[in-house]
């Protein structure tokens, strides 16, 4: 039987939540923009772009799970979590600003030269940089969703209005990038005329005002939950020193969970198919459905309420029906809808490019989309926390950090995944041209590009839904788990008469105990 703990403030759900706004607009500027700017807007190879995020991947497979051990075991009078959400935005925002302001001696300004392995080797080290500070912030933050509150409908409601407020920023962020700075066209040097966001010189406003939100957003989430850090856990006091070997030891034993594993399997194979639709999305919109700037700005508007819906109603849905069917069902929609209005096009039931229903059955579309996303994400990252609460049952300890980096480095690996068979898919499948002006791609170009901009992309998400339906954690055995920890909590209180938790408080109940 549970016992009765301290509601969560609503202010402090709210000051979690923009948090993700720093990380979403980061990600929406990276994943949404690096490789059309990078291609079309510089001229860069598809392939190198793609092998630049690659190798950035090859920093996450380490820095990731370091980041999260170390966090799992830091003492500071700010917690565990807060001195890493206090020094990752500064330099987080500054890498976002070199991404994509790359020196003119590389871009061949000025009359320049375009420096292929000059602007490769730019990119790849900011790149690197940009997703460290990126680990830096994000696995602490994620963190905090275990230790915040650890009633099961309460973590429910607390991811979804984190995924609300989010997204929904996420999405007016893009509303204003496409509606705003992108609107209109651009004359290049050559004389061509282009949509903005195929102009470099276009790009700079946009940073400024990303690393702005990024810097804000991210301090005042911070900030607004260093009040919880005496209500959170800490790390054990006999823990042992972390080494190499300790190190690979706790990542491999986190696996050993068969739910975690399976959850986590098919979270790679979903965001490979995620990587790709980003690589290719805008490259689908510019030049497949030929939308402008001004169209494509309607997405943005359509996010917000179908965010707000799919993820306010994910925790009624998985109170009625727990975690595993609200998974499997958003996930199942997010791949039928992903790639639907592409197969239709590509059996000739779309209607033609300029058509006035064109872009409301495309909106209709990324509305359903979306809402099964919302619904899907509230309910991943709900499980994610009950593995935590299973975790610690079986070896004893709390390894937030550690769970939620694993989760994060698979979304980036997958993701760099997609990105990079996405570049090759563009230089030797697509045949992609540099400096494309949309409308004048030839038809076969455009036929492929929808190809794989569609099935091909959906392929592994498809194939990760048998590993979710693996997932065995109930309702019913989770709370039967909280049940046990908190028993363990009391006798272990009553043989050493002293707190569990770190400053006098419950790291079971999240409540202040009073000491003898």
């Amino acid at each position: 039987m549970e016992t009765a703990r301290e509601r969560l403030p609503f202010k402090t759900k709210i000051a979690y939540g923009i948090g993700e706004m720093g990380e979403l607009v980061f990600l929406g500027m990276f994943n949404g923009f690096i490789v059309i700017f990078y291609n079309q807007a510089i001229g860069l190879s598809n392939t190198l772009i793609g092998t630049a995020i690659m190798l950035a991947m090859i920093g996450d497979a380490v820095s990731d799970p370091l980041v999260g051990m170390i966090s799992d075991r830091w003492r500071s009078r700010w917690g565990r979590r807060h001195p890493f959400l206090f020094a990752a935005p500064i330099p987080l925002a500054i890498s976002l600003f070199f991404i994509f302001n790359p020196p003119e001696s590389l871009t061949g300004g000025e009359l320049g030269e375009l420096n292929q392995m000059g602007l490769f080797a730019w990119l790849a080290f900011w790149t690197i940089s940009g997703r460290l500070f990126v680990t830096l912030y994000t696995i602490p933050h994620h963190a905090l969703d275990g230790e915040l509150t650890k009633d099961h409908n309460e973590r429910s409601q607390l991811f979804s209005m984190n995924a609300i407020i989010g997204y929904v920023s996420g999405a007016l962020f893009a509303l204003t990038v496409w509606g705003f700075f992108f609107a209109g066209e651009s004359t290049l040097a050559d004389g061509s005329v282009v949509p903005k966001h195929l102009d470099a010189s276009a790009y700079p406003p946009v940073i400024l005002t990303a690393c702005g939100i990024i810097l804000v957003m991210i301090f005042l989430s911070s900030l607004g939950t260093l009040g919880r850090v005496p209500y959170l856990s800490s790390p054990p006091e006999n823990l042992a020193r972390m080494s190499f070997l300790g190190f690979y030891r706790d990542l491999i034993g986190v696996f050993k969970n068969p739910n975690y594993a399976f959850l986590l399997i098919g979270f790679f194979l979903l965001m490979i198919s995620i990587g790709l639709d980003q690589t290719l999305n805008v490259f689908v919109a510019t030049y497949y459905w030929e939308l402008k700037p001004e169209q494509i700005q309607f997405f943005g508007v359509v996010v917000i309420p179908a965010v707000i819906i799919g993820a306010s109603a994910s925790p009624s849905l998985m109170k009625k029906f727990d975690r595993k069917p609200v998974l499997i069902g958003g996930l199942l929609g997010v791949v039928v809808f992903t790639q639907l209005p592409i197969d239709l096009r590509l059996l000739g039931l779309m209607p033609v490019n300029g058509s006035e229903l064109l872009l409301p059955l495309l909106l209709v579309n990324m509305f359903l989309g979306t809402t099964c996303a919302a619904a899907g994400a509230v309910a991943m990252m709900s499980m994610l926390g009950d593995i935590t609460d299973e975790n610690e049952l079986l070896i004893g300890r709390r390894q937030e950090g550690l769970i939620y980096s694993a989760r994060a480095f698979f979304a980036k690996a997958s993701n760099s995944v997609g990105h990079f068979v996405g570049g090759i898919m563009l230089d030797l499948f697509v045949v992609f041209p540099l400096d494309a002006v949309p409308g004048e791609v030839e038809t076969d170009v455009i036929w492929r590009l929808g190809l794989f901009g569609g099935p091909i992309m959906c392929i592994a998400g498809l194939i990760a839904l048998p590993f979710y339906a693996r997932y065995r954690l109930t309702r019913a055995r989770h709370i039967e788990i909280l049940g046990e920890l908190e028993a363990k909590a009391i006798a272990g209180r009553g043989l050493r008469q002293e707190p569990t938790g770190r400053n006098g408080v419950d790291a079971i109940s999240d409540q202040p105990v009073q000491t003898i």
